[in-house]
């Protein structure tokens, strides 16, 4: 295998799953959502795409679906515990240890956001690149909720206006529509020079809880609700199916 020089993206998929079981293979429509990430990833056409897995089964498809699996990871980086940061440097080192020249950039990019474009990857993948002097680039969205309607509760009593938002509260305004717009992270893109993880390459614990992007040097990439759209219970995955029958009134 001949990884492409500029990004390797690393697609994390372990085979167990404690919110919604086997959530990596589930179907949607005629694909698994391993599938889906595999193919969006591969049409982006801008580097090599690897899956770590612990499991065979997962293994076994995304190779018929074009992804390179060198290694099956290790179940400790591969529990409810396990950080994606231990993930990746297990990758890394690995292809280290079997002497493969590192890209310049990798990506991570999970299976459970299953409506990423390979356009977006590619805009989001160039505008790191434009931006030679910055380390990161993360996807973001406007937020499903806003700030303001946080409430803290104390035994039968709602407590409002506990987040200050650009100066404000919530009881400053009388319509949601008047809200300052805000903003989330999404995991759904994130892409980071290689050279940031070489710091934490000897840090092998299975929870090495840096984070997978500079958040000190990073600019963002902004994406649809949709593309942002996370699995992570079961009622994400009965709207997500919903939403892929009904993708051409929701695009």
């Amino acid at each position: 295998m001949k990884l492409s020089k500029d990004l390797l993206i690393i697609i994390p998929a372990r085979g167990s799953s404690q919110r919604l079981k086997d959530k990596n293979l589930r179907p949607l429509g005629r694909k698994k959502l391993i599938e889906h990430k595999i193919k969006q990833s591969i049409d982006s056409g801008v580097g090599s795409v690897l899956v770590s897995t612990d499991s065979r089964k997962i293994a076994k498809i995304s190779e018929n679906c074009g992804a390179w699996v060198p290694f099956l990871r290790p179940k400790k980086y591969a529990t409810s515990r396990s950080t994606m940061m231990s993930c990746i440097v297990h990758a890394l080192n690995f292809l280290k240890s079997k002497n493969f020249r590192l890209p310049d950039y990798i990506a991570i990019f999970p299976p459970t956001y299953p409506f990423t474009t390979p356009l977006s990857i590619k805009k989001a993948f160039n505008k790191l690149r434009k931006n030679n002097k910055i380390n990161s680039i993360c996807s973001y969205y406007q937020s499903f909720n806003h700030p303001f309607e946080f409430v803290d509760m104390k035994k039968s009593k709602i407590k409002f206006d506990i987040i200050t938002y650009k100066g404000k509260v919530l009881s400053n305004f009388e319509r949601t529509q008047d809200f300052p717009s805000s903003f989330a992270l999404s995991g759904s893109i994130r892409i980071t020079k290689t050279k940031y993880f070489e710091k934490f390459l000897n840090n092998k614990s299975p929870s090495n809880y840096n984070y997978v992007v500079d958040n000190k040097s990073c600019i963002g990439f902004e994406l649809s609700k949709r593309e942002s759209f996370d699995i992570n219970t079961t009622d994400d995955y009965e709207l997500t199916k919903f939403l892929h029958i009904n993708r051409k009134v929701f695009e």
